[in-house]
């Protein structure tokens, strides 16, 4: 269940697959970024399409994004940047798989 309500009537959703306005705003740049399977996404959507308050939210980070995008569109990160961004997430992963 959401932590919202919707003006309207909202077709329901099997059990289990609603996703709270929590998952859905921790989830967002994920969404954003397409980095969510098909059944996430879809589950995202329908939030988003049901709930004013996380649709707004998502239209402040849709805007952010572009904002941020355009300012840096022609910055270029320092090469140790990136190379310590790359090795932080190789070794987030490994300590993931690892545990």
């Amino acid at each position: 269940m959401n932590d919202h309500t919707t003006d309207g009537p909202v077709a329901p959703e099997p059990e289990g697959s609603r996703t709270d306005c929590s998952e859905a705003l921790l989830r967002v740049y994920e969404y954003l970024d397409g980095e969510l399977g098909p059944d996430e996404c879809a589950k995202i959507q329908a939030h988003l399409d049901e709930c004013g308050p996380c649709l707004k939210e998502y239209d402040l980070d849709t805007t952010l994004k572009s904002l941020i995008k355009r300012s840096c569109e022609s910055e270029q990160a320092p090469e140790t940047l990136r190379l310590t961004i790359m090795s932080r997430i190789s070794m987030t992963v490994i300590q993931v798989e690892g545990h």
